[in-house]
């Protein structure tokens, strides 16, 4: 026993009491339960001097690095004897054969099995991976238990030598780094290592491992699709550009428009309306609801419709609804007196901003907010119009469907936009009639065979709840089939789809 100064409360020395309180589990590197002197990189004492000693060596090999007599190029020489890489040693003991799994000719590593370098790690690897997985341990018992949620993925049959090394770099991550319970994207988003310019080999297994988590947490039902995580995510950026002080008071009302069963799209608009008004409020000390009067959201509207524009280098200036007379001077170009009232938004966006604004403050005020809802009128809606092409024109087209030299993908649109009506979205999920034949001798119909096409109906929304067309088979007059059949001969990279994609 050393005669070391011991504690009274303990009866160990410093020495003991250190050693006692290590952490006691699985090594990232040679898998072995022992104490960890390295929790850092998780290495028990053997691996930490083996890894300390080979970094050192490898330093003082760098200043030793010498030309090889086989291949010529400066590398670390194997013998003491005489000059040459590990890899030429390799080539002259074992020779260059093909491997017996592979049957690429490479240089033999294992001479017994005939093995090259790839194919002896893979067949190492299953081996290595089934003592590190049995070994396994960490601090964090809810890591552990996400470990062996992706360990159960593993496909036995298949491990390879990345495979082996994706998971000890993941093992070795979920030893250093704690992880919430449960989970959420958020947490994983966060702990995702950044990708460098080099030495991102770790990173990507890393970031592989813990996305490959969530899906099968979300396969689970434990956690939402990667999908709606994205829409909700970019549904809140617009959050982040509002004022701090208003954040916590937009949050809440994120949380009701999504009681409302709010899409995350209409989320965003609302965030992106509300996040601007209350960045232009805080610049005239408007911190609360209850300090935003109906002239306050007058004025703002008024910088919705106008702006100042320099007439010289176009650039725009915001409308100062207190201070009505343009600025003098440009600060792009520095002219006088050259800025002009211009348009800003459409009437259609400020009242999409008016409507939105209303919803907030009749939120705030059923919440006890505020004592009025500011938004005392709305902005109306211009009267419906259909815009089309001038009637002149008109003609023009028709007679270019009929034409013998026009081109049949854009006269065969042009029919189906003039003649049927078909809208963009229609279009765009139209489908060409595909019958398929139970014997090879019979031919599919040709869609001029057919002399119709498919147009699905969208699904009904809050907006547009209209039946659509009464029927999706839409049928081609029998009085235009003299030209519209030869009109309908797509090209060759159009026979084979069953999809226009415009």
């Amino acid at each position: 026993m050393a005669k070391n100064q011991v504690s009274s409360t303990t009866g160990l020395c410093p020495r003991c009491i250190k050693k006692l309180s290590r952490p006691v589990a699985a090594c990232s590197r040679c898998s072995q339960i022992k104490s960890i002197y390295d929790e850092k990189n998780w290495f028990c004492k053997v691996c930490k001097d083996i890894v300390s000693y080979s970094l050192r060596k490898q330093g003082k090999a760098q200043l030793g690095k010498v030309e090889c007599s086989v291949c010529g190029q400066l590398r670390i020489s194997c013998q003491l004897q005489r000059d040459i890489c590990l890899t030429c040693s390799y080539k002259e003991r074992n020779g260059v054969k093909p491997c017996t799994q592979c049957g690429q000719s490479k240089v033999i590593i294992n001479k017994a099995k005939n093995l090259c370098k790839y194919c002896y790690h893979n067949e190492l690897a299953k081996k290595s991976l089934t003592v590190y997985v049995i070994n396994f341990s960490t601090p964090y018992p809810c890591n552990k238990a996400l470990f062996d949620l992706l360990v159960s993925t593993i496909d036995w049959s298949s491990v390879s030598q990345k495979i082996n090394q994706q998971f000890r770099r993941f093992g070795r991550f979920l030893q250093q780094r704690y992880l919430p319970n449960p989970l959420t994207w958020e947490a994983i988003e966060e702990n995702l290592p950044q990708l460098e310019a080099t030495n991102r080999a770790i990173p990507k297994s890393i970031r592989s491992s813990l996305l490959e988590l969530g899906h099968l947490l979300a396969v689970q039902g434990k956690l939402e699709s990667r999908e709606n995580y994205i829409l909700r995510r970019n549904a809140l950026q617009p959050l982040n550009t509002a004022p701090i002080g208003i954040q916590p008071l937009l949050q809440l009302y994120v949380s009701w428009l999504w009681e409302k069963k709010t899409t995350p799209a209409t989320v965003r608009d609302h965030m992106e309306v509300i996040a601007a008004f209350w960045t232009w409020s805080f610049k005239f000390a408007i911190y609360s609801p209850e300090q935003v009067q109906p002239s306050f959201i007058s004025n703002y509207l008024l910088t919705l419709y106008w702006q100042w524009k320099c007439s010289i280098c176009q650039k725009a200036v915001d409308f100062d609804p207190h201070q009505r007379q343009p600025p003098e001077v440009c600060l792009g170009c520095s002219s006088l007196h050259c800025f002009t009232q211009a348009s800003r938004y459409s009437h259609n966006t400020i009242r999409q901003h008016c409507s939105k604004l209303f919803v907030f403050f009749e939120w705030a005020l059923n919440n006890r907010l505020t004592l009025i809802n500011p938004v005392k009128h709305k902005v109306p809606a211009l009267p419906p119009t259909i815009k089309h092409y001038p009637l002149e024109i008109i003609p023009q087209l028709c007679e270019y469907i009929s034409a013998p030299n026009a081109e049949p993908l854009e006269a065969f649109v042009l029919y189906l936009i003039i003649f049927h009506a078909l809208s963009v979205w229609e279009l765009q999920h139209a489908e060409i009639p595909t019958v398929l034949s139970l014997q090879k001798s019979i031919i599919p119909l040709s869609l001029p065979d057919a002399y119709y096409i498919i147009v699905p109906r969208p699904k009904p929304s809050r907006g547009s709840r209209t039946p659509g067309r009464p029927s999706t088979h839409l049928d081609f007059p029998e009085i235009a089939s003299s030209w519209a059949q030869r009109e309908i001969v797509y090209p060759k990279p159009f026979e084979t789809v069953s999809r226009f994609e415009f």
